[in-house]
């Protein structure tokens, strides 16, 4: 599961291992979104410059706010996180192992306004190997733990249940729940390929077996009508569904 999950930065590990710096992290938001984020990317956001001190010394950073990047993904804010969203945090992981929390209401601005970055430059100088080549500031905080260098990846997860549910297994899926519930009868095949992913094993054109794309032991049974062209055995994007089971879980099929 937890293999699945990081999939989306493999690259970037192997960049590492092979002695490159990856000029490139990761942002993890809510309901299973994620993006690669490059420094051409930071570079098309409104570029920012930062005065503050470091240890007692002025500097001036460039960069981005840190809101413009986490835009990119799914954000716990709007009407449908009204209760929930004080309950979310964001993660910062930097490549040399250090971790850092900011809770989701330092970063909403329907919270609070807090200004933290996500820089490049310092002095007018690409940040240097051991700090880049990307790193978070968060100026007017009295100590500097959580300024963040070499970053990684960002993730948005809600506070982790109590007792039995307070394992990383049920925050991923609880994450991902509801991608997979998007899918519903009378969409078509289409929507639901954007999802999941056919399985191998006996299929018709009028049902068959797919599995969740993030996770190959997340499946569901789904049932189809004829879209276009009825009287032919093929599938076809436009084929609706009339009948989606529950997820489940199972091995994968051999065929």
């Amino acid at each position: 599961m937890v293999v699945i999950r990081f999939s989306g930065i493999f690259a970037l590990a192997l960049t590492a291992a092979l002695g490159q710096v990856p000029r490139a992290f990761m942002v993890e938001g809510v309901t299973g979104t994620s993006v690669t984020v490059s420094e051409s990317d930071l570079a098309r956001l409104p570029q920012q410059t930062v005065r503050t001190t470091d240890h007692g010394r002025p500097v001036v950073f460039q960069g981005v706010q840190l809101s413009d990047v986490l835009a990119k993904v799914a954000l716990p804010a709007g009407e449908k996180f009204h209760a929930t969203a004080a309950s979310y945090y964001l993660a910062v992981e930097a490549r040399d192992g250090y971790r850092a929390v900011f809770a989701w209401a330092e970063l909403d601005p329907s919270f609070m306004d807090k200004a933290v970055y996500l820089v490049t430059r310092r002095d007018g100088k690409r940040l240097p190997e051991n700090d880049g080549p990307f790193a978070l500031v968060a100026p007017g905080e009295k100590r500097g733990a959580r300024w963040v260098r070499q970053v990684k990846l960002l993730r948005i997860e809600p506070l982790p249940y109590g007792g039995a549910y307070d394992s990383e297994e049920t925050r991923w899926i609880g994450a991902h729940l509801e991608e997979m519930q998007s899918i519903r009868a009378g969409m078509s095949r289409a929507d639901l390929l954007k999802v999941f992913m056919e399985e191998g094993g006996l299929s018709t054109r009028l049902g068959r077996r797919y599995v969740y794309r993030r996770c190959g032991l997340i499946k569901v049974d789904v049932e189809f009508a004829p879209g276009s062209d009825p009287s032919s055995h093929r599938q076809r994007p436009d084929d609706r569904i009339t009948r989606m089971s529950k997820p489940f879980l199972e091995r994968p099929a051999v065929d």
